[in-house]
């Protein structure tokens, strides 16, 4: 229980801070007319924020001590409210640029694409590793690197991003998904040959590990990255493998302090998620025959083949489509065909964003001398120059 001296300073504090708050969202709203819902929400936000100081107020101004351990709670809950406009929203919209605005509005058509009907809005803040906010999941905040306004080279992780939309908007993804890891691992403790008392014990202590390895934030990872294929296609399987072999880190490292499952199995994952017709394209098997040199050099653990092993990964892949396409009926599989190679260099007016990450791989793995100059048309017709 906090002391009554402190709690008036949070209670002054917090007066202070609303009322700026309040302040700021009111000027957005007059200016950001594009992002009206989304400031309507985070008003809503703010407007529960203030009734509960106000029952800061009352309980500070009678100090009763059996009143004041309800107190905290309340400081806490404020903290809540207010956490994602003071520190991820309002800055963004602040700071929007032209080029936030002008991928904020390729996201939202792929998104509609995609099938995410429950979009309203989405805002972008090019100012920082690639990440995404998505409560509320009918406005996620995406965070994008700097350079994606002029490159687009890690582009197609955005859709990785979106899948974290659907991933928090659909709850019952994540249940879905952790029943096939756990009858995975059921039927594999089941399947037991000669074995003293101990090897069993030690063998179902690691499979207990593996069950426990896979929580909501692996899954949802793994659902992102199959999602993100699904949705954008070659490109972002070639983005997934350029970020393995980019990080420099071991491919096969199971790492219980990472949210993130091992790049071999993100890259498997994205793999799988292509249509046979686009694992024999050119690109794909160019960018593929990268990964398994890379991965040559470097050894899989037991753990990695217990926890990772292809055969839960391919039910997980096939279990995460069958979900994109139960519960976003209108998504759209991206595997729109490559032109011929006299075609690949030319960008039709209406070609989306999918279709320009998708030709911008192919050319950059099959004739990047090409690429330069063809980037400059292709972020023209995309609206940032």
């Amino acid at each position: 229980m906090a002391n009554l001296e402190y709690l008036k300073a949070k209670t002054a504090e917090y007066a202070v801070v609303l009322f700026r708050l309040d302040k700021e969202l009111q000027a957005l709203g007059s200016k950001k007319i594009e992002h009206q819902w989304l400031v309507n929400y985070l008003q809503g936000q703010l407007k529960d924020a203030q009734t509960l100081h106000q029952r800061l107020q009352s309980i500070v101004k009678i100090g009763h001590s059996r009143l004041l351990s309800r107190a905290l709670p309340i400081v806490h809950d404020i903290e809540f409210s207010t956490f994602i406009i003071n520190y991820h929203y309002l800055p963004a919209l602040q700071k929007e640029s032209q080029a936030d605005l002008a991928l904020r509005k390729l996201l939202l058509l792929s998104a509609k694409q995609c099938g995410l009907f429950w979009l309203k809005d989405i805002a972008v803040n090019l100012d920082g590793p690639l990440a995404t906010l998505p409560t509320p999941p009918e406005a996620p905040l995406i965070i994008s690197p700097p350079q994606q306004a002029v490159s687009l080279l890690e582009m197609p992780g955005l859709y990785h991003e979106l899948g974290h939309d659907v991933f928090q908007n659909f709850k019952e993804i994540a249940k879905k998904l952790d029943k096939v890891v756990y009858s995975y691992f059921y039927e594999l403790r089941q399947k037991s040959g000669p074995m003293t008392s101990d090897q069993k014990f030690e063998r179902n202590r690691k499979i207990d590990e593996a069950v426990q390895y896979w929580d909501t934030d692996r899954l949802n990872e793994i659902f992102c990255d199959i999602f993100g294929t699904f949705a954008c296609g070659v490109a972002h399987y070639v983005s997934c493998v350029d970020m393995g072999l980019r990080s420099g880190r071991e491919p096969f490292d199971v790492d219980f302090r990472d949210e993130h499952p091992p790049l071999s199995a993100r890259v498997y994952a994205c793999y799988k998620s292509l249509t046979p017709t686009q694992q024999s394209e050119q690109s794909v098997i160019t960018i593929h025959c990268a990964w398994e040199n890379y991965t040559k050099a470097y050894t899989q653990a037991y753990d990695f083949n217990l926890i990772c092993s292809d055969a839960l990964l391919d039910l997980i892949v096939e279990a995460a489509i069958s979900n994109i396409q139960n519960f976003l009926p209108n998504s759209h599989r991206y595997e729109v065909p490559l032109p011929d190679n006299g075609q690949i260099l030319e960008i039709p007016l209406d070609a989306s964003l999918e279709d320009i990450l998708n030709r911008a791989a192919h050319i950059l793995l099959t004739c990047p001398e090409c690429y330069a100059e063809w980037e400059t048309k292709a972020f023209k017709i995309l609206g940032f120059i």
